[in-house]
């Protein structure tokens, strides 16, 4: 009978533990917003936010005092070290109207020429994705990139409420290279 309880609290135990999550290969970064809190000391984003989360308890927002929302930036070269052609953003979001004016922004810069526009910049209004309001919905979006893009480029995808006074929420963005 010993013998039986010490292998179920083993097995129990094992169970337990860390389960990997399989990670896409072509995937090239996520964020599920819950390992910022704390990172970032007392210059945490007020972007980040318990309000609403589709997974855990963090998400980003934008609301009428956040126009832009934190989000992911980073060298292309740090991504991935072959020429990236086409991406795949998905994340989770959600907005409060079908006439919701907030965006999904994906640009790439080039850091060596501070102040010119963007190489490529590409906005997805969420209200056309998200045929849903005030729920958790699924978004998808392939971009296509310039020939131009080099390893030595930018990329930035974050929210922007260009207009009104909407609170709009983001969650589980990953972004993925398409072959």
């Amino acid at each position: 009978m010993k013998n039986l309880l010490y292998a179920s609290l083993v097995l129990a135990l094992t169970a337990c533990g860390d389960k990997a999550t399989e990670v896409p290969a072509n995937q090239l970064a996520s964020n599920d917003f819950e390992s910022v809190e704390g990172w970032m000391g007392d210059n945490t984003p007020p972007s980040l936010t318990r309000e609403k989360a589709h997974s855990g308890l963090y998400a980003i927002k934008v609301d009428p005092s956040n126009e832009f929302s934190m989000g992911y930036n980073n060298l292309l070269g740090k991504l991935s070290p072959s020429r990236i052609s086409k991406l795949k953003l998905h994340a989770w979001v959600n907005v409060p109207t079908a006439g919701s004016n907030v965006l999904l922004i994906t640009q790439i810069t080039d850091p060596a020429k501070p102040g010119t526009p963007p190489i490529m910049w590409n906005a997805t209004k969420l209200s056309e994705q998200a045929k849903t309001q005030n729920k958790w919905v699924e978004i998808n979006k392939e971009i296509e990139l310039p020939a131009n893009v080099m390893y030595t480029n930018r990329i930035q995808v974050y929210l922007w409420r260009p207009a009104g006074s909407e609170t709009a929420f983001l969650d589980d963005l990953s972004i993925a290279k398409v072959n």
